[in-house]
């Protein structure tokens, strides 16, 4: 039965979108592929970038897409591309979290009494600097690498 509010054919596009991302990205973490891992991710972003339209989570997209860019930079070395310097993904990272460092700091102290969405911030934050852990050590020096370190210090203490 077809829902007549919408509500099913959201989540049938987003699942249709995600299927497509989980394939290409299988495919772009085959290291049997090489170089063409590269093109394979491309295609996953760009269907993640629809399961997002159709109303998949913002903060799952960007996970998403920082795990799968963590992994080709560690796995292939960074290239010319933007998309694959160590040091944009920091930027990109830093930019998608929802709170700033120090509000995190204080929110961790009493995070099990915190509100529901402030826990959701807090680990919305955590999963966001999971794949940084894996190319922290290819981050050049400078004002990003230590807010990344900083942030990777707290890490552990995030729900």
């Amino acid at each position: 039965m077809e829902s007549t509010d919408g509500a099913g054919v959201t989540a049938d596009h987003i699942n249709e979108w995600l299927g497509a991302w989980q394939l290409n990205q299988l495919y772009a973490q085959d290291r049997n592929r090489g170089e063409a891992r590269r093109i394979w991710a491309r295609v996953a972003f760009a269907a993640l970038d629809g399961a997002e339209q159709a109303g998949y989570p913002a903060r799952n997209a960007d996970a998403d897409r920082f795990n799968l860019r963590a992994l080709l930079i560690a796995d292939l070395a960074p290239d010319d591309d933007p998309l694959w310097s160590p040091d944009r993904l920091a930027s990109d990272v830093l930019e998608a979290l929802p709170l700033g460092l120090e509000q995190a700091r204080v929110w961790v102290i009493d995070w099990r009494m915190r509100p529901r969405h402030e826990i959701l911030a807090l680990r919305t934050c955590k999963n966001l600097l999971g794949p940084m852990e894996l190319i922290t050590d290819r981050l050049a020096t400078g004002p990003v690498r230590t807010q990344i370190d900083r942030w990777l210090n707290l890490r552990p203490h995030l729900p």
